[in-house]
């Protein structure tokens, strides 16, 4: 009983958020919604709406983020972010998929996958990132990106799939 509880209050506080609080204002009314429904926001980070997770999907957040509109995690994986990091709008989390089945269905077993993203991050407009991925300490992705393998820190990654553009100064 007590998942179905914990499923119920994400729902009803996501509604709330993407209904009455989607704006640039109510932060840490948002961010209390939030943590009380499961989803950890750390300190001072701002989340726009709408966003998107479902009940199942683990998902931690730093302090000092700022998580643009249309935020996006889909599955029952684990999303945590770092501290300081930026959220275009449009940013998607895919946290599962399947198994390739037999040529009767093609989606075999479900599996599950955990994403990060580490502190100090620019993640821009529209990225989707996908499978078990690591997007290193203070990187960029540039708008549109698919992220489907791990980034290092300190650079600036784009394209589809995403790959290293440029090393940043630390």
């Amino acid at each position: 009983m007590g998942n179905l509880i914990k499923k119920v209050f994400r729902i009803l506080a996501i509604f709330i958020i993407n209904t009455f609080l989607c704006t640039t204002r109510f932060f840490s009314l948002k961010r209390f919604l939030l943590n009380i429904s499961g989803i950890q926001i750390g300190k001072d980070t701002k989340v726009v709406g709408p966003i998107h997770i479902g009940t199942v999907a683990q998902v931690v957040i730093g302090e000092d983020c700022w998580i643009g509109s249309g935020f996006k995690v889909y599955g029952n994986g684990i999303v945590i972010i770092g501290d300081k990091c930026d959220f275009g709008p449009d940013v998607a989390f895919v946290t599962g998929s399947h198994e390739i089945g037999t040529a009767e269905r093609r989606a075999g077993a479900g599996i599950s996958f955990s994403l990060s993203v580490e502190s100090g991050c620019w993640i821009g407009a529209r990225v989707t990132i996908v499978g078990n991925t690591t997007v290193g300490r203070s990187s960029i992705i540039g708008a549109t990106s698919l992220v489907n393998k791990d980034i290092a820190s300190n650079v600036i990654a784009l394209g589809s799939p995403a790959k290293e553009f440029k090393k940043l100064e630390v």
